[in-house]
């Protein structure tokens, strides 16, 4: 009987030890978003105070070698601070940038990774944003859509 007691004892012991793993297999991605409302010069979006940045999608792009990828759910921060979260593909959010002050920003990305073959990844990206006070202070590209790619952090942990 009491062999019994020290096995029940041992095993959550031995079942804690077996599941550590230090080698994290993460995603390899960066993110991208498509967006319209802003032009982008030199891997920054520039925005006209008081017109509305839409994000119309947001995507893991996996890195070469590596296989699919996707989102299961995204949280934007402007500057840091929350502006709303969704898990509904493909993640659009509007930004108002009537009372936001012109200079450089960033639009700030928080999103679940999922990767064939790799661990659940958490990653962050940061995508800078100036708003401009006019039209005539836009970069000279006529484009008002595109999309923009960004490096990620990437954790095996939510932040």
């Amino acid at each position: 009987m009491k062999r019994i007691f020290y096995l029940l004892l041992a095993l959550p012991v031995l079942l804690f030890l077996s599941s550590c793993d230090d080698d994290n297999d993460l995603p390899d991605v960066s993110l991208s978003i498509e967006y319209d409302g802003a032009v982008e010069d030199d891997g920054v979006l520039y925005v006209v105070q008081g017109d509305t940045l839409n994000v119309t999608a947001l995507r893991a792009v996996p890195a070469e070698g590596t296989k699919e990828a996707a989102i299961s759910a995204v949280g934007y921060f402007w500057d840091g601070i929350p502006q709303g979260e969704t898990n509904i593909s493909p993640f659009p959010i509007s930004i108002v940038t009537t009372d936001i002050e012109a200079g450089s920003h960033y639009l700030g990305v928080n999103a679940t990774v999922l990767q064939v073959g790799k661990e659940v990844g958490f990653a962050v990206a940061h995508f800078p944003v100036t708003i401009v006070a006019a039209e005539s202070d836009l970069p000279d590209d006529s484009s008002g859509n595109g999309a923009i790619a960004s490096e990620v952090r990437m954790s095996d942990r939510q932040k």
